[in-house]
């Protein structure tokens, strides 16, 4: 997967593809939470100055397993992610650059707070760290398990990590602490309101 601008009838937007061992599209993401923040001292960006949100969830499915689909500030919301989990997907797949900011403080916690929320695997892909950049990324592409275990990661450098995404581990945990089964919907629920590609 990878995430471009993509123009789309004269809108840009913060796209993520997938495309399968034989080179074909399987799926094109855009980014449903645009990145519009100001940290005083610190940071302001302002994605929706150019960009337009996307508004479907995106999964597809390998032979291995079902793979929901976000874009860095994505992760920020559980909603998306149980969203993911409830429809199946068992690994969760986020392309994201945080900054100097927010990557030592949350890249890391996010990851591993979606994995346990939702006893998913999550997979983080970060462009390597570049000082000379406009916008330096934090880096650290990182493969959390459902336990919330750090299993792979990369240092702020270019690198290639490897991570078994272990199903049968995912199914003892599951047993383990059953939140599937005792989440209460009678009294809570998240729900898509648009359906999304799967």
């Amino acid at each position: 997967g990878t995430r471009i601008p993509e123009e789309d009838g004269g809108k840009l937007y913060n796209s993520c593809t997938v495309f399968g061992p034989d080179g074909e599209l399987i799926l094109k993401y855009r980014k449903i939470h645009l990145f519009d923040i100001d940290v005083p001292g610190k940071i302001r960006f302002q994605e929706s100055e150019t960009l337009t949100p996307g508004n479907t969830l995106s999964m597809f499915q390998t032979p291995f397993c079902k793979v929901g689909v976000g874009i860095c500030y994505d992760m920020r919301f559980a909603e998306l992610a149980q969203l993911y989990g409830r429809k199946g997907c068992q690994l969760l797949v986020y392309p994201g650059a945080f900054n100097m900011t927010t990557g030592p403080a949350h890249w890391e916690l996010l990851q591993r707070g979606r994995a346990i929320d939702n006893q998913v695997y999550v997979a983080t892909a970060s462009p390597a760290r570049d000082e000379t950049s406009s916008y330096i990324a934090w880096g650290h592409s990182t493969v959390v398990n459902p336990w919330g275990e750090v299993i792979s990661k990369a240092g702020p450098e270019e690198a290639i990590i490897y991570a078994d995404i272990d199903l049968q581990y995912l199914a003892d945990i599951r047993q383990q602490i059953p939140i599937t089964v005792q989440r209460r919907d009678d009294l809570y629920t998240v729900k898509s309101l648009q359906e999304g590609s799967s």
